[in-house]
């Protein structure tokens, strides 16, 4: 039975390359394969480089896969996972503080400012963290969740 979910495939392969010492693709991708998982060469080398896999000499003078962290052999989250945890909403008093991944604060900046609700006055946007400031005596809970459903990567 093959497997085609993206992220069960680049589970696959940290898995694979942190318990293997694979000098090729073609190793990497018969490894794939007893796995469940038919793939081709050019979508292995762009999952390769989502991974941020690199190839490293090792003791013995060959070259093999391995996660980041050059030369230890450890599970690390792929982009998409590690800019879903940049999705962060605090408050302090009548100020709510939006972290973003980098680049998307003016988008939540933008998205805020034109709904117009009377719960936000305004914006002030970095590069991944947006200022807003919160009418006196606004329900939090309320002015996040208007927040939140906005922007459902939010926690």
């Amino acid at each position: 039975m093959e497997k085609q979910d993206k992220k069960t495939r680049l589970q696959a392969i940290r898995r694979i390359v942190s318990m293997n010492s694979l000098e090729s693709q073609e190793e990497l991708l018969a490894a794939l394969k007893e796995e469940g998982f038919v793939s081709t060469q050019t979508t292995l080398s762009r999952d390769l480089k989502q991974l941020r896999i690199s190839k490293v000499r090792v003791r013995s003078g060959h070259n093999v896969y391995a996660l980041p962290r050059e030369g230890h052999f450890e599970p690390v989250p792929t982009i998409e996972e590690i800019n879903q945890t940049k999705w962060r909403l605090n408050f302090s008093g009548n100020l709510m503080v939006v972290h973003t991944p980098p680049g998307h604060a003016s988008m939540v900046a933008y998205d805020v400012d034109n709904i117009k609700h009377p719960f936000f006055l305004g914006t002030v946007a970095g590069d991944d963290t947006v200022l807003v400031v919160l009418a006196e005596g606004t329900d939090r809970d309320a002015a996040g969740r208007i927040v939140r459903d906005m922007f459902p990567r939010l926690i």
